[in-house]
């Protein structure tokens, strides 16, 4: 799961990405509205975490031009100090899908978070699995034929999305995107340097050495025949 932050005060930002990050999704984060716009454009935003008071256009006027676009629409949850029903009223008809009133407290974020996507139309998978591999996602650790294994973040992250791929050839860059934690970019190399720890983990526990196939020239995938 990716999310985007689109908060300007940078302290707040900076904040939520740590929070967010601890919880296990991958992110992204603008500063403000045309950024935020952007980045919608060219990346799979699954769930879009919007201020209202932004430069360059407000979180109103993002989620209004955001619900007229074709094709891929993340959810939308309006992060604002702003309490009031007219407010309200208005985001739900742009297009938002709820709201949460700042100051927030950490358990209610997230519980908000998970409440929304379990929503989406695609219902929130529980577990992802590849024969008897198994993960659940935002966690750490991934269970092979009933033997557990401990991951890093970004290996967990990036095993995520080859999961949700389901033996469909993942470009480096996607996976890029797909792993990013929000604080820093990761260069082709360091993903190369993580998913062979990642590969190293799973042959430790039993998996075949083809399990993660390198696709030349282009990526990674889930080999289409192993652990099935």
């Amino acid at each position: 799961m990716k999310l985007l932050v689109v908060e300007d005060d940078a302290d707040l930002r900076q904040a939520l990405l740590t929070l967010l990050g601890q919880w296990g999704y991958a992110l992204a984060s603008a500063a403000d509205g045309p950024t935020a716009l952007e980045l919608l454009a060219r990346e799979p935003i699954d769930l879009l975490l919007l201020d209202l008071t932004l430069p360059g256009c407000d979180g109103l006027e993002v989620c209004r031009r955001l619900r007229q676009r074709t094709g891929h629409q993340p959810l939308v949850l309006v992060l604002t100090a702003r309490d009031g029903t007219p407010h309200k009223v208005l985001g739900y008809e742009l297009g938002a899908d709820d709201y949460v009133v700042k100051p927030f407290d950490p358990p209610l974020l997230r519980a908000r978070i998970q409440a929304l996507l379990r929503r989406r139309d695609r219902p929130l998978r529980q577990e992802l699995c590849w024969g008897p591999l198994r993960l659940v996602p935002g966690q750490i650790s991934l269970e092979l034929a009933g033997r557990r294994v401990e991951l890093t973040r970004k290996e967990a992250l990036l095993l995520e999305a080859l999961l949700r791929a389901q033996g469909q050839s993942c470009s480096k860059g996607w996976l890029l995107d797909a792993s990013s934690d929000g604080r820093r970019d990761v260069g082709e190399e360091t993903i190369k340097a993580h998913i062979r720890n990642l590969r190293s983990k799973l042959i430790g526990a039993g998996a075949p050495p083809d399990l993660i196939e390198t696709v030349y020239g282009l990526g990674y995938r889930l080999n289409p025949t192993a652990l099935h």
